[in-house]
């Protein structure tokens, strides 16, 4: 029997944990604070431990790091109401199993067990090598607590463990960028330079020269002195490609060489010079799409796919909306020099009712410029921009005239039908009533079925369908 851990100080929900844990067949053991957790860790080596975040004494962090530094086989779930990315980040960059935000949702957890205990049987056939993780979170703070946003952070402590290459996709203005410095701000390289150099915005002769470097001599106007590139400028770090979709067919096969032998050649050069850099492309096209086109090398397509984060657009997390407003409202405020309270609620809904093509981006700057407009420290609908108040406008002027054209369409349907219905009501009625009124009169009639049809004022042979029809049994 798998033996369970819950590290709670609320009996009552140490209660209904030992309740329905017993119920899965699991053997459940409970301690109401981290010292007393790390005793039972000890004592009775759970399989899994279910541990929560605010604790009296030592919290569920410390816990954790003494856990995994006691046992780092331990599969550990940490819970907690406070469900902040900090928190989220640091519970996995110490290598919790997963995050589960509180009230606990009894259904997503016999899920998450089952899968730690796919992984503790898989694990006992596998052997994995232990990875040094930082202390604290570091970096861009990241907004948002939807369930997106909770698994890239996620994501993000788990890439912080290694060097392998990672691949960003995602729409313009979601923020790929941010997520690339948190990234290498969580990870051994953090005290080592962050290189970013976009591959959009240089023809292929500048961009070769930007990442690779260019000797004396190299072409026209070049430095008499050489210059580094950014691969040089990054070495021990993290290089950033942004929008490496843009990069040519020739630059792609240089690039594919530099990441497979970890070693570059200036433009114009012919000395070999060895780097250490881990590479984070960062994109807004479907590579995978570009790759079976023909247009993005497959082989660089693979390297990059081997880690990847996929974030997704501002319309798909409108939940995270209010959030980023009063983030951006701070840093705009003290832009401004102006106080910028917040937006009314009908100015909410416009912002959470909009598409956002430009995603966060757009976000920032609507809010800015609404903040500029705005006469107090409220931001109204007036303020917004046109496309915004006018997109959700839009959305419901012509509704009283779709729902006609729809009316008008599904009224024959709908009249159809409900004809059907109140007919075949009737008839059931019908039915029913005729079958118990012949069963009184046969009965009464000792079954004399000629008798029985003058009772009821019709012909015996119309008395015979009906008997047949409602399945009566004469005796």
């Amino acid at each position: 029997m798998k033996k369970i851990l819950v590290v709670d100080d609320d009996e009552k929900i140490c209660w209904a944990f030992e309740q329905f844990l017993a119920e899965e067949g699991y053997k459940p053991i409970i301690a109401n604070n981290a010292e007393e957790g790390l005793r039972q860790v000890e004592s009775e080596t759970p399989d899994i431990v279910l541990l929560d975040v605010r604790l009296p004494g030592m919290n569920g962090l410390d816990a954790l790091e003494q856990i995994k530094s006691m046992q780092p086989d331990a599969i550990v779930v940490v819970m907690t109401a406070h469900d902040d990315v900090d928190t989220t980040i640091q519970a996995m960059k110490l290598q919790a199993f997963d995050f589960l935000p509180k009230p606990i949702d009894l259904d997503k957890v016999k899920v998450v067990l089952d899968r730690a205990i796919q992984m503790q049987t898989a694990r006992g056939e596998l052997q994995f090598s232990d990875a040094q993780m930082p202390s604290s979170f570091l970096g861009p703070r990241l907004i948002g607590k939807s369930a997106q946003m909770q698994e890239i952070y996620k994501l993000i402590g788990i890439m912080s463990t290694n060097t392998i290459t990672v691949l960003i996709e995602g729409e313009s203005g979601t923020g790929k960028e941010l997520i690339a410095q948190a990234i290498h701000a969580n990870s051994v390289r953090r005290d080592k330079p962050f290189v970013a150099v976009n591959c959009g915005a240089l023809p292929d002769e500048l961009l070769e020269s930007e990442l690779f470097g260019y000797d004396p001599g190299a072409f026209t106007g070049a430095s008499a002195k050489g210059k580094p590139g950014r691969f040089e400028l990054a070495d021990g770090g993290t290089l950033l490609l942004d929008e490496v979709s843009n990069m040519s067919p020739a630059l792609q096969v240089k690039l594919q060489r530099a990441l497979q032998e970890q070693e570059i050649e200036r433009v114009g050069g012919t000395e070999t010079i060895g780097v250490d850099v881990r590479i984070i492309a960062v994109t807004n096209r479907d590579l995978g799409e570009a790759s079976r086109l023909g247009k993005f090398r497959e082989d660089l397509y693979y390297r990059f796919k081997r880690l990847s984060i996929h974030l997704p657009p501002l319309r798909d997390r409108v939940e995270d909306i209010p959030l980023l407003v009063d983030h951006f409202l701070m840093l705009i405020s003290a832009e401004l020099d102006k106080p910028v309270r917040g937006v009314s609620s009908r100015c909410l809904q416009y912002l959470q009712g909009y598409d956002w093509p430009g995603n966060v981006r757009e976000l920032e700057n609507a809010l800015k410029s609404a903040a500029v407009l705005s006469r107090s420290d409220i931001v109204l609908p007036e303020h917004l921009p046109p496309e915004i108040v006018g997109y959700r406008e839009s959305k419901h002027s012509n509704r009283p005239e779709l729902e006609k054209q729809l009316e008008s369409a599904l009224r024959p349907i709908i009249d159809e039908a409900v004809t059907d219905i109140r007919d075949s009501l009737y008839n059931e009625v019908i039915d029913a009533v005729d079958g118990a009124l012949i069963r009184i009169v046969l009965d009464g009639a000792d079954a004399n079925q000629t008798k029985s049809a003058k009772l009821l004022g019709i012909s015996r042979t119309t008395l015979l369908q009906k008997i047949k029809k409602l399945g009566i049994e004469v005796n």
